[in-house]
């Protein structure tokens, strides 16, 4: 074998393996007697010498080792060459399991060895379940370490031609998700530059009184201009930031500029002779904004430095904030206390909204565009819209529909006793100059066509 240290003797005498841990004149079948060892089993014992896996073959198992020494070589006979010697501690066959790819390279057990079974299953659900960037990170690092290693038994063995791990053949590269998660890491560069360049900038979609039609308030809605993409999807870029820390700076950017809006919004209703305390605006508050220790106190010092009333803003959370059940419903009492009404946006959706109801008081419950949009279609999302604007009636809470597109949702929802509407057959998102001229006014709506 053409070892950086070989086998035995050298290893012992650097030290590299206790003397103890070999003990060639030891029986080690006693070892093995110890422990009845069957497929099941999650131990496995290994004798001196034993081959545990070899280069190759299918890769179902890792091991950690609980005991012992393990040597990892590519190679056979006198063109082997010695890779590594793991101990106590050390996991090794792990790179086969993870992409079902064989073993790069083989496992001998240098003495006796209690190892600890990894099973396939155990590792794939894990990674399944990791985000996109996390597996293809993996499977980077494996395709490097797979090319290294032949590059190392080609290295000692002459007569094959040295393989170049530069351009050897990348399996990760084939997968369909390879691009789009390439894509995903180079719009959140781009946002991070959006963000600290001010290329973010908000829209105002009203919310209408569903009895008199007049606009009683606002959601503010970011957007993202890109100098090199143009408008970016908000669904994409959101859906992104929200997988990230990157959610926190924008969330305090959006946060900032809806307080500066409220507070135009407000001076032009006094300019108007309308002023309305009962007016606002909903802003969309992350989870991670949401749970982040300090979160009330921003929230404070940004009304207070702009000159609104906790009053006038609505903050929309979804139902992933009680994923922490205590600490959600105690931020959400911090700020009702403080005078702000939260809205569960999308209800509907999660998978325990009543749970939710019974156990955090709220303010407004917002129904989600999914039921809205089959509301004239399906008898059963009819059914499941009127029960949660009874329940909601019930509790005191009003109700808002978002996505409503045409005068029959709208004849229906009022019908139900919905409170408040939003949606394309209102107005589309608008920028502040455009919005501001709506404030106080009532909107004018085609009529119902019953025919």
């Amino acid at each position: 074998m053409k070892s950086i240290t070989s086998l035995n003797g050298p290893l012992v005498a650097e030290g590299l393996v206790p003397a103890e841990a070999v003990a060639p004149d030891r029986d080690s079948s006693a070892l093995v007697a110890d422990i009845a060892v069957s497929p099941e089993c999650s131990i496995r014992l290994f004798n001196a010498g034993d081959t545990i896996f070899t280069e190759g073959s299918s890769a179902d198992r890792a091991y950690i080792i609980e005991s012992g020494y393990v040597e990892i070589f590519v190679g056979s006979g006198e063109d082997s060459l010695q890779l590594n010697v793991l101990g106590p501690g050390d996991i090794f066959g792990e790179m086969g399991i993870i992409d079902a790819a064989p073993r790069s390279a083989s496992a001998k057990a240098i003495s006796p060895c209690r190892c600890i079974v990894v099973s396939a299953a155990q590792v794939a659900e894990r990674i399944e379940s990791s985000s996109p960037m996390v597996r293809l990170f993996i499977s980077m690092s494996l395709h490097r370490n797979r090319a290294y290693n032949a590059y190392l038994k080609a290295l000692a063995t002459p007569h094959i031609s040295l393989p170049s791990p530069a351009v050897s053949k990348k399996a990760y590269a084939k997968n369909q998700q390879y691009q789009q998660i390439l894509d995903d890491i180079k719009l959140e560069a781009d946002l991070q530059n959006a963000v600290r360049n001010d290329e973010l900038f908000l829209v105002y979609q009203p919310l209408l009184n569903l009895h008199n039609h007049r606009v009683i308030g606002f959601e503010s809605l970011v957007r993202w201009q890109c100098p090199q993409r143009g408008l970016v999807n908000p669904q994409q870029f959101i859906a992104l930031a929200e997988e990230t820390p990157l959610i926190l700076p924008m969330g305090d950017w959006i946060l900032e500029h809806s307080c500066a809006d409220l507070r135009r919004f407000q001076d032009q209703l006094d300019r108007i002779g309308q002023r309305n305390t009962d007016f606002f605006v909903s802003i969309n508050i992350s989870v991670r904004q949401f749970q982040q220790p300090d979160f009330f106190d921003r929230l404070m010092a940004c009304t207070q430095r702009h000159g609104v009333s906790a009053q006038q803003v609505k903050l929309e959370v979804t139902e992933r904030v009680f994923l922490d059940e205590i600490e959600a419903i105690d931020s959400i009492g911090k700020c009702r206390a403080a005078g702000f009404e939260v809205s569960l946006d999308d209800f509907g959706t999660g998978y325990s909204s009543l749970n939710y109801l019974e156990r955090c008081e709220i303010d407004c419950l917002k129904i989600d565009r999914s039921f809205i949009q089959k509301l004239c279609s399906s008898d059963r999302a009819k059914i499941l819209v009127s029960a949660i604007i009874d329940i909601a009636r019930q509790l005191g809470l009003p109700t808002v529909a978002e996505g409503i597109e045409t005068p029959a949702q709208m004849a229906a929802l009022q019908a139900m006793g919905c409170d408040i509407g939003q949606g394309f057959l209102f107005s589309h998102p608008l920028p502040l100059t455009e919005a501001l001229g709506l404030v106080g006014q009532p909107l004018a709506i085609a009529p119902v066509n019953l025919a």
